[in-house]
């Protein structure tokens, strides 16, 4: 039986979530929300995302100086359990911007005070989830190390799920009807380009996300397109990695292959190798790109 293979990416960088929540007044809305906080001036709000349309995954998709915090926020519609990891390296990356050209502070004597960390991880995806589900990256320890920790907190942001912040972001909830309408339309039989389209016009009907979907239906369109494309893609490898996993009798064969192609640029010649590939040239690009059981980001 011929694999089916994954749709082609869309041509956005960003997810809907991310445009969304990259404006001042939004991303306001949203931190007042999860900190419950009633910050009013979003000119006191920096947004300083990393942008990095080249490799997918390596950037997270909203990151804020706020209230004397850098405060990074990513969606996610799988479970991970390496996002702890994940989100170290983000905050990392990002300090390494904000500190630029200070960094020969960093040798003087006195203290060099630096915001401090928060990092949020909305959930949206169809596997059951609890309502928030704190991920510590010390789980991923080898040996114990005291003292040492990181923490990613995931929020399922599934309609219905965490009412008090959906009632306290407005835009959060209009994104998570938007979403629910979408796959709604899917399952009764529509095709996704359709769904998107209809889902948009519903919301803009229900006073959901009104101004940003009229102003901006057909970059929300794209974006949406380019959100779930992903989602399917993402299905797709895991499936044949579970398939190839159990020919070889390698439980992590799933992980393994998800984690070498996030790490690989899509327009290489590595990449095509890695989806098409045959067993032994993915053992190979293991190797090249430090993919090993065990390790897996």
């Amino acid at each position: 039986m011929e694999k089916r293979k994954p749709k082609a990416r869309k041509n956005h960088k960003d997810s809907l979530f991310c445009d969304l929540f990259s404006d001042p007044v939004r991303a306001l809305s949203l931190y007042n929300a999860i900190n419950g906080t009633a910050y009013r001036d979003p000119s006191d709000l920096k947004i300083v995302t990393i942008k990095d349309v080249l490799l997918l995954h390596q950037k997270n998709d909203v990151s804020i100086l706020f209230d004397a915090k850098l405060t990074l926020w990513e969606h996610q519609s799988t479970y991970n359990p390496n996002m702890p990891l994940r989100g170290l390296l983000y905050y990392a990356s990002n300090m390494e911007g904000i500190i630029g050209d200070r960094r020969r502070m960093l040798y003087r004597r006195s203290v060099e005070k630096i915001p401090a960390p928060a990092y949020y991880v909305f959930y949206n995806g169809t596997e059951e989830m609890p309502e928030r589900t704190d991920l510590k990256l010390s789980d991923a320890f080898l040996v114990p190390a005291e003292g040492y920790e990181w923490t990613a907190h995931m929020l399922n942001i599934n309609l219905g799920r965490n009412k008090i912040l959906m009632d306290h972001c407005p835009e959060l909830k209009g994104y998570a009807e938007l979403v629910q309408h979408i796959r709604e339309l899917v399952a009764n039989g529509s095709v996704l380009e359709d769904a998107v389209d209809r889902a948009i016009s519903q919301c803009i009907e229900e006073g959901i996300l009104t101004d940003y979907l009229q102003k901006l239906r057909g970059e929300a369109m794209g974006m949406l397109l380019t959100e779930f494309d992903e989602q399917e893609w993402e299905e797709t490898i895991r499936e044949e990695s579970r398939e190839e996993g159990r020919e070889e009798g390698r439980e992590e064969g799933e992980d393994m292959l998800v984690s070498l192609l996030k790490r690989i640029p899509r327009n290489s010649s590595d990449y095509e190798i890695a989806l098409n590939g045959s067993r032994e040239d993915r053992r190979d690009l293991y190797a090249k790109y430090e993919v090993r059981s065990g390790h897996l980001v």
